[in-house]
């Protein structure tokens, strides 16, 4: 049973990775991109990342660590290590939830109004949102790297 739950817990990593690194490449595209319909239809794509894989994703791994961590037989309330990748777990869901998801769809309503209007120029509030919206993204991609680092630490504790 621990090698399904290794599995399915480096399976959501490499997932959620995979739908944070792809809203990123989204929104440099996005950047890029003189055409207002093409954001609208980028930050869309990254709205449904965020919702229907990228939270699902890091919810369950989460859950499945604790899970996996205490069938392999560790004390979750008297690991350092473990303390600190919960802490870092809540923090990305909660910079998903309360930064990452409400901008994408802000810069994604933005675009898509600006489309319809025919603009050229960036629509009031733009720079702000895509500043938040990248700023969640990076901060999202860092705790990734924070998390892998706190796990393979030579200090993390074992059973």
């Amino acid at each position: 049973m621990i090698t399904v739950y290794r599995f399915l817990h480096v399976l959501l990593a490499f997932v959620w990775f995979a739908a944070v690194f792809a809203a990123h490449w989204n929104g440099m595209q996005a950047r890029r991109s003189n055409s207002w319909s093409a954001r609208a239809t980028l930050f869309g794509v990254n709205r449904g990342l965020s919702m229907m894989i990228a939270l699902p994703s890091l919810i369950g791994l989460g859950l499945l660590g604790n899970v996996f961590a205490m069938q392999m037989g560790y004390s979750m309330k008297s690991s350092l290590s473990f303390m600190i990748a919960n802490g870092l777990w809540s923090v990305l869901v909660l910079i998903t939830l309360v930064l990452e998801m409400p901008t994408a769809g802000a810069l994604g309503a933005l675009s898509h109004a600006a489309a319809d209007a025919g603009a050229t120029n960036e629509p009031a509030g733009w720079s702000r949102e895509f500043g938040r919206w990248r700023a969640a993204n990076g901060a999202l991609l860092l705790g990734f790297f924070l998390l892998l680092g706190v796990m393979v630490s030579p200090w993390a504790a074992r059973p």
